[in-house]
């Protein structure tokens, strides 16, 4: 099992750009992360870190969302 967590945050509304509301993370990569691998799915939060800092906003997860 991987040790990276999904940056799923239950909020799935993919917008004109292809790139979900809740997550931030592309089509592509929503498809991609069940296979990827930890170091993958790294680079996948990465990206998902340089989109949220492009657009100044930070997603968060309740406990009950753990």
């Amino acid at each position: 099992m991987s040790e990276v967590e999904s940056p799923c945050i239950k909020l799935c509304e993919v917008d004109a750009n292809g790139i979900c509301r809740g997550c931030l993370r592309t089509l592509a990569e929503i498809g991609a992360w069940r296979d990827a691998s930890d170091i993958e799915r790294r680079a996948i939060l990465a990206a998902v870190a340089a989109r949220r800092a492009a657009l100044g906003t930070q997603a968060t997860r309740t406990e009950d969302e753990r």
